[in-house]
C-alpha cells in the first residue's frame, strides 16, 4: 500500500517556465494550452494524459531475453570491481528506484547530487540532473564508469570479468542473436530492462481514462490549478509531467547545473524537470535533496524560490492555504501502490 506517512514527502517541481529545449515543449505546449484553457476538461482532453506506448530505439530493439539479462545485470555486484554496489545499490525498487538519501553515496564518498528516480526513464529525452547523456544507453554506460559504480577501472576489465561467467555468455547469445560479451551490449541490455520499469497505477491515471470518481473533489480543483494558476504546466507536461528541459527554480547552490554542458548563461544552476509520476514515493526531491517534506516543497514555489535573481524563473504563486491542500491531493493522486519486484537469480561463476 502507498506509504501512511505520504503527506510528509515532497515532489520535485512546480516549474511555471521553461527556458531550454524550445522543439520539444513546442510539442507539448498542445497538451498544456488545452488543459490551460479548460477548468474542466473534457475526456478528450484529459486523454493527453494518458501513459503512451514505450518506443524502443532501431539500434537496440526490444527483447524478453534482453529484458531478463537487464534484469540480472542491474542486480549483479560483479558489474562493478566494488562488490557492494551494484545498479540498485543507488537506485532500489523498494525505495522508488532511488536510494532514499539527499546525496547520492559512491564509492566510499558523497556525491554532488540526489540520485533520480528510474521510474518512467525509459520516455526521457535528457538524461542525468545536468542532461550530459544523450541516451538511455549512453546515460547507462557513463554511469558504470561513474564513481558511483567504478573506481576507474578500464571497460576491458568489465568486459573480461562478464565474460568469465560461462551462463551470461550464453544469455548474451540469446539475447543479441550472435556470440559476444561487449561494453555496448551491455549499456544495451541495462537501457532495455530499464524501459521496463513504469509508473504504477495510479488514481490519476484511472480518472484520464474515464473514472469520474477515481480522484476527489479536491485533486480536480488540485489538477486545474496545476494547468491553470500555478502553471505547473508550463514544465511537467503531458502526459509524462515533464518537458525534459532545463530550469533554473531558484534553490540555494553553486552547481552549475547543464551550464556545464551548454556553455549557455541562461543554463547556469538549472537542472532538469523531473516526471511527477509517482513522485510520493521518491523522497527526498531536488537535484540536490534539500526538500524534506511536500509542504515545504509547495511553500518553496508558493513563495518563488529561495534565490531571489541570478536566472530563478519562479514568480510567486500565492496559494491560500486551500489551494495548497488541493494541490497536494492532486499530487498525491498521481501515485499508486509500490509494485512488488523480485531479485533475479544470478548465473554461478563455478560453471565452465
Amino acid at each position: 500500500m502507498l506509504r501512511t506517512a505520504i503527506v510528509t514527502l515532497l515532489f520535485a517541481g512546480l516549474l511555471p517556465l521553461p527556458v531550454a529545449h524550445a522543439e520539444q515543449m513546442q510539442n507539448d505546449m498542445s497538451a498544456a494550452e488545452v488543459a490551460l484553457s479548460n477548468p474542466n476538461p473534457t475526456s478528450d482532453e484529459l486523454a493527453a494524459w494518458r501513459m503512451p506506448t514505450m518506443n524502443y530505439p532501431d539500434e537496440n530493439p526490444y527483447s524478453a531475453e534482453k529484458e531478463a539479462l537487464g534484469r540480472k545485470l542491474f542486480f549483479d555486484p560483479r558489474l562493478s570491481d566494488n562488490p557492494s554496489r551494484t545498479c540498485a545499490a543507488c537506485h532500489h525498487p523498494g525505495l522508488g528506484w532511488a536510494d532514499g538519501m539527499p546525496r547520492a553515496l559512491g564509492n566510499q564518498q558523497g556525491l554532488g547530487r540526489h540520485t533520480p528516480s528510474l521510474i518512467n526513464i525509459g520516455y526521457a529525452q535528457a538524461f542525468f540532473w545536468d542532461g550530459r547523456a544523450s541516451s538511455l544507453e549512453d546515460a547507462v554506460s557513463q554511469d558504470l564508469l561513474a564513481p558511483g559504480m567504478a573506481s576507474g577501472e578500464p571497460i576491458n576489465t568489465i568486459v573480461t570479468r562478464m565474460n568469465g561467467i560461462a551462463a551470461y555468455r550464453g544469455e548474451f547469445t540469446a539475447a543479441f542473436g550472435s556470440e559476444g560479451i561487449t561494453f555496448e551490449r551491455i549499456a544495451s541490455a541495462l537501457a532495455t530492462f530499464l524501459r521496463s520499469i513504469r509508473s504504477s497505477s495510479t488514481p490519476f491515471d484511472h480518472w484520464v481514462q474515464g473514472d469520474a470518481t477515481a480522484i476527489s473533489e479536491s485533486a480536480k480543483r488540485g489538477f486545474t490549478l496545476f494547468t491553470g494558476k500555478a502553471e505547473c504546466i508550463r514544465c511537467h507536461s503531458a502526459p509524462i509531467f515533464t518537458d525534459s528541459s532545463f530550469h533554473n527554480t531558484g534553490i540555494n547552490t553553486v552547481d552549475p547545473g547543464h551550464y556545464e554542458i551548454s556553455g549557455k548563461d541562461e543554463h547556469r544552476n538549472a537542472f532538469k524537470t523531473p516526471g511527477l509520476r509517482d513522485s510520493a514515493l521518491t523522497p527526498p526531491y531536488m537535484h540536490n535533496g534539500s526538500k524534506l517534506t511536500l509542504v515545504d516543497v509547495i511553500d518553496f514555489y508558493d513563495r518563488g524560490g529561495d534565490a531571489l535573481g541570478g536566472g530563478n524563473e519562479l514568480k510567486p504563486l500565492r496559494l491560500n492555504t486551500a489551494e495548497k491542500a488541493d494541490l497536494l491531493a492532486f499530487l498525491l493522486s498521481l501515485s499508486g501502490e509500490v509494485p512488488e519486484t523480485l531479485i533475479p537469480a544470478l548465473p554461478l561463476a563455478l560453471l565452465p
